[in-house]
């Protein structure tokens, strides 16, 4: 398989497992505190890493080569989840998921500067279409705005900051260090985050907590994989992919129908989609070059 058809098959399972954990925390965020959910979520994350890397005998891929690089995108991960949850909490899923999914004309405009990856004329065109469907996807009530509108704003930069740190990164670390210890700090800090707000919770929930931190451990793992194998400029935009995900469980569990301006968004997602499909398959591969077994994306 073309490697930017791999990178991109691997953002579909990573939204997939976003999802699923997204959206059964926003359920338990209606009845457990914020921090205590945020705090059980990473736990759930972080002892479901551990015991596949203890399972699979990757303790290896956990050393790192830079760690001033992994303790900062640590703590700027952990500053960017706090304002996620916020959002999960107060917005619609696929209002959350048109915000982050700003990030890939952010990434094209910006992966020149670091990467020194360019866009052509077509992709851009493509992203830029994306970004207009995104913007007719969802506009969310800004009634209540204030700092719940500003968590919610802020994403596609933080993600697109996010995805290319992790690209850099990926030169000289493992998927799983990057996966890892992003989620120490957040641990921490939602430790101590409204503890006195915390209430008992039964097995059944308990469960529902796992699965949740399940696919968002999971989730990051494929996004750094998907970045990884293929280019960004290719990639990124098929994370508009995930609105349409996100509609789909908007209806089902929380009664959001969409009108005509959110379907005409769609629309032009699912061609800046085909557009893209079309260049992955015509566009030199861009595979960093330090490919190690450890990887992800290697069996």
């Amino acid at each position: 398989m073309h490697p930017n058809l791999r990178a991109i098959l691997y953002l579909q399972l990573c939204l997939m497992f976003f999802l699923v954990g997204d959206s059964v925390a926003k359920r338990l965020l209606e009845t457990i505190p914020l921090g205590q959910m945020i705090c059980l979520r990473t736990a759930a994350s972080l002892l479901v890493l551990t015991v596949f890397i203890l399972a699979t005998g990757r303790l290896r891929t956990l050393r790192v080569s830079k760690p001033v690089h992994q303790l900062l995108r640590s703590l700027f991960f952990t500053v960017i989840s706090l304002g996620y949850y916020v959002a999960i909490k107060h917005f619609p899923i696929s209002a959350v998921s048109a915000a982050t999914a700003g990030a890939p004309i952010l990434i094209s405009a910006i992966s020149p500067l670091i990467l020194k990856e360019r866009a052509n004329a077509i992709q851009w065109l493509a992203t830029i279409t994306g970004f207009i469907g995104v913007c007719l996807v969802l506009k969310p009530d800004v009634s209540n705005s204030g700092w719940h509108y500003l968590a919610l704003t802020v994403l596609p930069l933080a993600f697109a900051v996010m995805i290319l740190w992790s690209r850099y990164l990926s030169r000289t670390e493992s998927d799983w260090s990057m996966n890892y210890y992003i989620y120490i700090p957040l641990l921490l800090a939602a430790f101590f985050w409204q503890q006195e707000a915390w209430i008992a919770l039964d097995n059944k929930t308990l469960l529902m907590v796992l699965i949740s931190g399940s696919g968002g451990a999971f989730g990051f793992i494929m996004m750094v994989a998907a970045y990884r194998v293929g280019k960004p400029v290719i990639v990124a935009p098929f994370q508009y992919t995930a609105i349409i995900m996100a509609l789909g469980v908007d209806i089902i569990f929380w009664q959001f129908y969409p009108n005509l301006g959110l379907w005409i968004g769609i629309s032009l997602i699912l061609l800046c989609a085909t557009i893209q499909g079309w260049q992955a398959r015509i566009e030199e591969p861009a595979i960093t070059p330090h490919l190690r077994p450890e990887d992800t994306h290697t069996p």
